[in-house]
């Protein structure tokens, strides 16, 4: 008999130990193929992707990123936040185009591949951006990652029910076609000098509406590069960017027909209201001879974090005798 409940208790010990390894790992959720866009470096603010392995730990009750090793000579990088840190988490579509923003420069002219390939390539897809603030010791950080569309579902899900009222999904609705030509102020040229060591910020005033626009560039080596994207507002020009450049407007209160126009031009109509602030994005994708681009209006969470990456763009409206477009 003893022997009996000898060998049950050999039998049972395994079975045990595999349940319990079973509900650990039920315990963490893991997404590959994900990137965090985080400044280059201490003393270079332009925004880079890091590829690399996003972690929800619920028995240590903790988030991890994990860097991709991409070189012979990487270190393991990653970042842990534990769940009770965050403080903020906002998610959004991003716009796009297929393989990111380093997939094709603003000035690429197809020489050799098929035009199939390089129709794919300019594809257009929606993925979430994953904006997050933590308390990191006494100090708050703050991060951002994109998700591919065929997790977001999943990864939102997970997030809101962790966080409750500390997350959030922004939408805003999407930017339409217009034809260039319909534009009163398309023939107007600018002139664009790019300001490396200021980073002016807005401020609210009382009896203005405030338009902050960032221009995000494909990838950071084209910041400051290529041509020009002009956000029209009913009749006038009242911004103009280049790839990773960002400016802003004040307005009068009002209802406007906004228009971000590069080889092509997309917008809406929006009503601005005096004292508040509004964000947006002129997103840039490969044209046939300049960059094309569609307007976005973003959470100011987004916006803020990809100005914090780009540079300021001082431009001036030229007169007529001078017509000749840097």
């Amino acid at each position: 008999m003893g022997e009996d409940q000898g060998v049950r208790k050999l039998f049972v010990l395994p079975v045990v130990l595999l349940l319990g390894t079973w509900y650990a790992a039920g315990q963490t959720e893991t997404f590959h193929h994900v990137k965090i866009h985080e400044h280059r470096s201490a003393k270079d603010r332009v925004l880079v992707d890091r590829p690399g392995t996003l972690t929800f730990d619920d028995t240590n009750r903790k988030f991890t990123f994990e860097k991709d090793l991409v070189g012979l000579f990487d270190t393991p990088e990653k970042i842990e936040v534990p769940y009770d840190a965050f403080t903020k988490v906002v998610f959004e579509v991003t716009t796009h185009m297929r393989g990111g923003f380093g997939a094709v420069a603003l000035e690429f002219v197809p020489i050799v591949g098929s035009v199939a390939s390089n129709a794919l390539a300019g594809e257009h897809v929606h993925d979430y951006w994953f904006y997050f603030e933590y308390k990191n010791g006494a100090e708050s950080a703050r991060g951002l990652i994109e998700i591919p569309k065929k997790t977001s579902a999943r990864v939102i899900d997970k997030v809101t029910s962790l966080l409750g009222s500390r997350a959030s999904v922004a939408n805003f609705p999407a930017g339409e076609a217009i034809k260039p030509d319909a534009l009163p102020d398309i023939k107007s040229k600018h002139s664009l000098k790019i300001d490396k060591q200021d980073d002016p910020l807005p401020v609210v005033k009382p009896d203005k509406a405030t338009l902050v626009v960032v221009c995000p560039p494909l990838a950071a080596r084209y910041s400051g590069k290529g041509n020009q994207f002009k956000l029209h507002a009913n009749d006038q020009v009242v911004a103009v960017n280049k790839a990773g450049t960002y400016s802003f407007a004040y307005m009068d209160p009002g209802r406007y027909l906004l228009v971000s126009q590069s080889e092509n031009a997309n917008g809406f109509e929006m009503e601005l209201e005096a004292g508040k602030t509004y964000y947006f994005l002129q997103n840039t994708f490969q044209g046939a001879l300049k960059g094309e681009t569609s307007l976005t209006r973003n959470s100011p969470e987004l916006v803020s974090y990809l100005m914090s990456g780009t540079y300021f763009s001082e431009w001036a409206r030229k007169k007529k005798a001078d017509a000749r477009e840097r």
